[in-house]
């Protein structure tokens, strides 16, 4: 009878040491999804859609995923407001869109064209299809410009490749948040449901569309699911340069070590020129130029922009892209009955 009430006891207190693991588990759960829902953390409310507390000044657009919802609430990031950009139509005005890359090339483009009217317009969010929505609303808002230059750079690219244009989506606030990357059922029912489940989710970068896509690849490979939004979003920006008659030039600025290291096949740079060919749009990859350079190094500061040098060679290269279709085009019109 003694040794049965042994058994009995440890019986007993196996099963309070399980039910104390248990509840010792479940409730930090219980407080962590709690607290989680009433106070969602910062680095998970771009995925939570509508109920994200975020809030913005767009709506959603079938074709770029978002658009500004009016001219009112257009509120640049290292660009003039709209008010400032009056008179509206001044004859030689160029309009650059991109990040820091198209910044430099902007500077140096007001040094040496001082005629010009020279205007940055960068996105917070660095994604080319928040810049096309920024010159279409500017366009459709009677700016006038002689001509749009849109910048692209490797680590943009490869964005796509995170979160493509099918994950965009604005909310009921107005905000851009971002569909994620659902795990196969049963497990994508937890991540519905649980925002502790999506934090880890975030956290592990299995959200990605293409989630082991290493950055790096992007110069020798591009993803179908890239080519397509890329194929999309320059189609866009052909349908406003056709709409308003403005020519558009796409400048592709190589990454560094596709320069410095050598054996690059640079094949995103040739999916762009194609893609820009589908499009009606003119595009100048600087490539070239920088690999025939004899210091190549010399051409970039430490953080790997390029030199004021840099910045000046690339640019005379430019505007000697841009004279040579001006000249092919009135040789076309010359020879033309």
């Amino acid at each position: 009878m003694k040794t049965k009430g042994v058994i009995q006891a440890n019986i007993k207190d196996r099963f309070r040491l399980f039910a104390g693991v248990i509840v010792g588990l479940i409730i930090p759960l219980i407080f962590g999804e709690a607290y989680a829902r009433l106070y969602p953390p910062l680095d998970i409310q771009p995925y939570l859609g509508d109920e994200s507390p975020l809030k913005g000044i767009y709506r959603p657009d079938p074709v770029l995923g978002v658009d500004y919802r009016s001219i009112a609430d257009y509120r640049p990031y290292e660009a003039p407001l709209f008010a400032e950009l009056r008179p509206l139509n001044v004859p030689k005005t160029w309009l650059f869109f991109g990040n820091s890359f198209a910044g430099g090339m902007s500077v140096t483009a007001r040094e040496v064209l001082p005629s010009y009217r020279i205007l940055f317009f960068r996105e917070a969010k660095d994604r080319l299809h928040m810049r096309v929505a920024q010159a279409r609303m500017l366009l459709r808002n009677g700016l006038r410009p002689e001509r749009l230059i849109f910048t692209l750079i490797s680590g943009e690219i490869a964005a796509y490749v995170k979160l493509p244009l099918s994950s965009v989506y604005v909310n009921r606030g107005g905000a851009i948040t971002y569909r994620v990357r659902m795990p196969l059922a049963p497990w994508d029912q937890l991540l519905i449901h649980s925002r502790l489940v999506l934090m880890a989710w975030v956290h592990s970068g299995l959200y990605h569309a293409i989630p082991r896509f290493r950055p790096t690849q992007i110069t020798e490979t591009m993803p179908d699911i890239v080519v397509a939004d890329f194929r999309r979003m320059l189609n866009a920006i052909g349908e406003l340069s056709r709409q308003y008659e403005i020519p558009v030039t796409v400048v592709i600025f190589p990454d560094r070590h596709q320069i410095l290291s050598g054996g690059s096949k640079f094949n995103m740079q040739k999916m762009i020129v194609e893609l820009c060919q589908e499009a009606g749009l003119d595009v100048y990859d600087p490539s070239p130029l920088l690999l025939g350079y004899p210091d190549k190094k010399a051409l970039y500061i430490p953080d790997w922009h390029y030199t004021a040098s840099g910045n000046k060679m690339i640019f005379a290269d430019f505007l000697n892209h841009l004279d040579q279709i001006e000249s092919k085009k009135t040789t076309r019109l010359g020879t033309s009955p």
